[in-house]
């Protein structure tokens, strides 16, 4: 059986800059004397495209180029200082239309035996809601062992290392609205390290909410859709008790200063549910 279904999100707080779009919505970490490669991608409008950095800077050691077709910005170099480089990029379309979008790369310090910690952020929270997100590793050998190696989690949060070690999943109910610091340490099981600093706010109600809207599945013996939120594109969760019937649905238990990725599935009248739809990403205020 195939389910089809076309999701479509209104993005809260987005803008369209005529009919260019800038579509890659985040670039990865890296670490200090690794070769570095990632492209910005845009279309829409008429090619050739201008590309700039609009404001902030590149990490040190990575340059930007445009493609050969103007259709992407591509990123390379070799990455020289340990640091969070926060850029805007903006491109410009032969017709004068724009759009441009915010980035945020960590470059980590080299760690022994190759082990370094790959999340570089944790999402924000809210009194009375689930909260959920993992911090990943990778490099040396597993098992990894973990640690909350100072300060202290929200309250109502507790950490636990996944079945495979590679990743310390955070899940909890937030009791208490506070500004929460800690720093994760993991250790390969060849003795090398890594760790990273994170902060969490816990706000005591949502001031957002994020309005999700699709299009009907084509199947014929649909009986409701489900919405899945992720912090991170990997890691999902079902956010709807209950079957959608309509094809409207609004998450109410967002956090503010916040990335959620979300996606939808159709499930038919025998229980089948079909794959997720391609994610799509909000960022929340």
């Amino acid at each position: 059986m195939k389910l089809w279904l076309f999701f479509f999100l209104l993005l809260l707080g987005a803008r369209c800059f005529g009919n260019v779009a800038i579509t890659t919505a985040s670039l990865p970490s890296d670490t200090v004397g690794s070769e570095y490669s990632a492209a910005i991608k845009a279309s829409g409008g008429c090619t050739p495209y201008r590309w700039a950095i609009s404001s902030g800077r590149l990490p040190a050691g990575i340059t930007a180029k445009a493609s050969s077709t103007t259709t992407s910005l591509n990123l390379t170099g070799i990455p020289k200082t340990a640091a969070t480089y926060s850029f805007a990029i903006k491109v410009t379309g032969c017709g004068g239309a724009t759009s441009q979008k915010a980035y945020k790369v960590a470059i980590r310090a080299k760690t022994s035996g190759g082990l370094a910690i790959q999340t570089t952020s944790v999402p924000n929270g809210t009194v009375g809601s689930a909260y959920s997100a993992a911090v990943k590793a990778s490099g040396g050998c597993t098992p990894y062992k973990w640690a909350i190696a100072s300060g202290a989690l929200p309250a109502g949060v507790t950490a636990k290392a996944s079945s495979t070690t590679t990743s310390l999943n955070l899940t909890g109910t937030p009791t208490t609205a506070a500004t929460d610091s800690f720093t994760v340490k993991v250790t390969g099981c060849g003795g090398g390290t890594s760790q990273i600093a994170y902060k969490v706010a816990i706000q005591a109600t949502a001031n957002h909410v994020v309005d999700l809207s699709w299009k009907a599945s084509r199947s014929s013996n649909v009986a409701g859709y489900n919405v899945y939120r992720s912090p991170d594109g990997a890691v999902w969760k079902k956010i709807n008790a209950s079957l959608i019937a309509s094809t409207l649905y609004s998450d109410s238990t967002v956090a503010n200063s916040s990335t959620y990725f979300y996606a939808a599935t159709a499930v038919d009248i025998s229980g089948q549910e079909s794959s997720k739809t391609s994610a799509i990403r909000v960022v929340v205020p």
